[in-house]
């Protein structure tokens, strides 16, 4: 009999109310949001076809990994000598998130190479090849996990049935009639796991441009924020799910000691076998390290990264902890149920515990969206206070109902069939529960407590899918950063972090192997745990000076594609009769009076490949806009005809890879800038035609990183460039020599963080709208910081990662507030 009272009672508890809120209540919101009518019929035409696509994208990277997997996971499973190093080859492919990894590859794919350049000008050729690189990189991350499965298997293979097959039968036979048998259930459920996982895959796919289920609810849910909608276009993975976690829930109460065979099999291994693991290795792991490192121009970004990122590693670091500490109890509260071995009780408890094994193994297959939106429509029913919706936990919660299944196959996978014995000794030997935990468990249970912690720190840090939901605007998250720079070309930073995070990986995937497989190692490794988490802590007391009181005059705008709403808006300017021409994500350029009011919609002829990220007016009325993914200027009149345009793809004087803003001189020139590769200012006629260019990719003097805005002064025949990844103002002469530069890289007052755009009023005053650091600040014509206005957050006066800026002749500045979708005007 069990001893379940006192404190386990209480641990018990606690899980199990953390199940209920993390878990169960956003599942029963989800499926009854899906139950309303209607929302499936008016999501089935655009849902379907992504269905489609994902169904068979999925099968296609499920059955490769298997493949992969299986000479990986033979050895794993029949070497005794070398266990510990297969294991730790084996975790270390997944250090590298799936979107980081294709982000490596892709790296060969730049528009400066000779592939990105012949692909840019065939759009067809280009989709298929992000469709097919995105598939196999998300094979060369799921074969790991179809090894550890596999090798789960081999070891329920008995060394004597092997032996007496392999006397008088061939390899074909023992493979046919032997190994498939005993092996098909970890086969299928490897297949399974993948297929689902794949099923959902949301970051790869979207960064590579690939319509499927993941990417499509997504942008469903960034254009309504509508729940229902959500919840009835996703059912086809919800069914898969379902499925899925109703049979691994029920087949893994077989798991565990009792699987295993009592005289596993063991099997030479050869050459080949562990040439094939090191090619895997290679093509997974080595080879895009190596692009990684090889595509660093210099150290600056690496230098930079600590100055600006630290904060957003040590937060993510923070709530992954926090997730991992939740989900680890979510685990150990489906699993204590099984404990109840007396009475009525057990029949209830064994039916509660499936139920609670199944949910938690159903969220961790859906979709992680779905289930932090129905997170979010809980708090709002409940009318919960905006600091708690805000809260950094929120984002711990979601993490943890996200990884709560690993945890769960974890401990499932590694409990000690001793365990139930220890327990009965210490009960007649009179040992309360808690003496108990302390004395018989804790010593042979902690290295799999804090293995499985480490495990879940390492996916929390780096998740996506619900973490962009439920983070609270303003708040430092890593990989809500890592992927913004992925999607707007910042390499040398996307570089910089990557590598910090890989070396951070690689340590904690090494402390994983020793806590899991070298008891005898406990005190080295628990000094090492303590020396890592420590070192993505040091920066959180950086602080942002405190800004001044702003003035808020109005605001305009809200989520949508109508008329007067937006999709994050993205670029900002005000003609001479004080219009407003603002473009957003949808590719729409909307006209607005000076109060805000809707006049005008300007369609984009083409929005495929991207949408542009800068406009501006011309003196003669006509909208400049900088079609930044078709290479080139496009020019508009005011009512919104194509009145010319010019440039083209490539490297040579004239041509552009990605356009980013357009600027005006006395003269009639024209300055463009772009990055890419290029990174360079550009010059040109009033009629479009090449002047000079100056500028190139880089850090130093004379060099731009990502150069996202310009304005001119023409009293003073300066140029403003918002030089946004070296973070910081460059001002040039009209004829493109160098005069100074305002701003270093940094979160106090004079410094800046990714300025994206800039804009001068009457006096020559600076307005800089900071995306990074969530402010506007300016300065005067000597580059002394005047003033900060903003901060991070929802509320008027606050910013969520803002993208335009543009003030008139009142000293009105409109910013376009782009995750909070809306135009905020502020007094100056």
């Amino acid at each position: 009999m069990t001893n379940d009272t006192g404190p386990n009672r209480i641990l018990t508890i606690t899980s199990l109310a953390l199940w209920a809120v993390v878990i169960f209540l956003p599942l029963v919101v989800f499926l009854s949001q899906a139950l309303l009518p209607g929302a499936e019929l008016e999501t089935s035409s655009r849902i379907v076809p992504a269905a489609l696509r994902s169904v068979a994208l999925a099968a296609i990277i499920a059955v490769a990994a298997v493949i992969f997997g299986w000479v990986p996971g033979r050895l794993l499973g029949t070497s005794r000598k070398c266990r510990d190093l297969l294991l730790f080859l084996l975790l270390m492919p997944l250090v590298l998130p799936r979107y980081v990894l294709y982000y490596a590859w892709t790296l060969l794919l730049s528009p400066t190479t000779q592939l990105g350049a012949f692909l840019s000008g065939r759009p067809e050729v280009a989709r298929f090849v992000g469709t097919f690189t995105s598939s196999m990189v998300l094979v060369l991350w799921y074969w790991p996990l179809t090894a550890l499965l596999i090798a789960r298997g081999w070891r329920s293979v008995d060394r004597h049935v092997w032996q007496s097959a392999s006397l008088d039968a061939s390899r074909a036979q023992i493979f046919r009639n032997i190994t498939l048998p005993l092996l098909a259930r970890p086969l299928i459920l490897a297949f399974g796991v993948c297929f689902v996982l794949a099923l959902s895959e949301f970051a790869t796919f979207h960064l590579a441009g690939v319509e499927t289920i993941g990417t499509e609810l997504a942008v469903m849910y960034e254009e309504s924020g509508s729940e229902s909608r959500l919840a009835a276009a996703a059912w086809p993975v919800v069914a898969v799910a379902l499925v899925m976690a109703l049979a691994i829930g029920k087949g893994s109460r077989s798991w565990g000691p009792n699987a295993a065979a009592v005289t596993p099999a063991e099997l030479k291994s050869s050459k080949w076998q562990w040439a094939l693991l090191i090619l895997l290795l290679g093509v997974s792991l080595i080879a895009p390290v190596g692009l990684l490192i090889g595509n660093m121009a210099n150290t600056q970004a690496l230098r930079q990264f600590f100055t600006l990122h630290s904060d957003d590693l040590a937060w993510s670091f923070a709530i992954a902890a926090v997730a991992s500490v939740m989900a680890y109890l979510i685990a150990h509260g489906a699993l204590s149920l099984e404990t109840v071995s007396y009475g009525s009780r057990r029949r209830f408890c064994r039916l509660l515990s499936v139920l609670v094994r199944t949910t938690i193994l159903l969220v961790m297959f859906v979709p992680a969206s779905l289930i932090a939106v129905s997170f979010i429509r809980i708090l709002a029913v409940c009318n919960a206070p905006m600091a708690v919706r805000q809260g950094w936990y929120i984002v711990s919660a979601g993490q943890a109902g996200r990884f709560a299944g690993i945890a769960l196959i974890l401990l499932v996978l590694t409990r000690s069939v001793h365990r139930r014995v220890l327990s009965e000794m210490a009960s007649l030997d009179g040992a309360s529960g808690f003496k108990e935990w302390l004395y018989v468990h804790l010593p042979n249970t902690w290295p799999l407590f804090v293995g499985t912690f480490l495990l879940v720190v390492m996916f929390g840090i780096t998740e996506l899918s619900a973490t962009m939901v439920l983070l609270p605007a303003g708040l430092p998250n890593f990989a809500q950063r890592l992927l913004n720079q992925m999607h707007y070309a910042r390499d040398q930073q996307v570089i910089a972090s990557c590598l910090v995070l890989i070396c951070m990986f690689l340590v904690l995937a090494a402390c994983v192997v020793l806590l899991l497989r070298a008891m005898r190692a406990r005190w080295l490794t628990l000094s090492i745990i303590f020396a890592v988490c420590l070192i993505p802590l040091n920066g959180c007391d950086g602080k942002s000076s405190p800004p001044e009181k702003t003035k808020i005059l109005s605001s305009f705008g809200e989520t949508g594609r109508g008329q007067g709403q937006f999709i994050k808006p993205r670029a900002i300017d005000i003609a001479e009769d004080g219009t407003l021409f603002i473009v957003d994500k949808t590719g729409r350029i909307q006209k607005f009076g000076p109060k805000g009011n809707y006049l005008a919609t300007i369609e984009m002829p083409l929005i495929e490949r991207g949408k542009p990220t800068g406009l501006s007016i011309a003196p003669n009325g006509n909208v400049y806009v900088a079609d930044t993914h078709y290479h080139r200027v496009l020019i508009f009149s005011p009512e919104g005809e194509v009145a010319g345009e010019f440039g083209s793809f490539g490297e040579d004087e004239g041509c552009f890879i990605y356009p980013t803003d357009v600027a005006f001189a006395g003269d009639g020139r024209i300055f463009v800038s772009e990055y890419g590769g290029n990174d360079r200012i550009s010059v040109f006629t009033g009629q479009g035609d090449f002047l000079f260019c100056f500028g190139s990719l880089g850090g130093g003097r004379d060099q731009f990183s990502r150069p996202s805005a310009l304005c001119v002064d023409k009293s003073r025949k300066r140029l403003y460039i918002a030089d946004a990844c070296n973070h910081r103002i460059a001002i040039y002469t009209l004829d493109g020599e160098l005069v100074e530069y305002i701003g270093s890289a940094g979160r106090d007052r004079g410094r800046l963080r990714y300025p994206y755009d800039l804009t001068l009023m009457a006096d020559g005053t600076v307005v800089v709208c900071e995306y990074g650091n969530n402010r506007v600040q300016l300065f005067d014509a000597e580059g002394q910081s005047l003033a900060v206005y903003g901060r991070p957050g929802r509320q008027l006066g606050e910013l969520a990662c803002p993208w335009g800026v543009a003030v008139d002749a009142k000293r009105r500045a409109f910013i376009a507030d782009r995750d909070n979708m809306r135009i905020q005007v502020w007094q100056l």
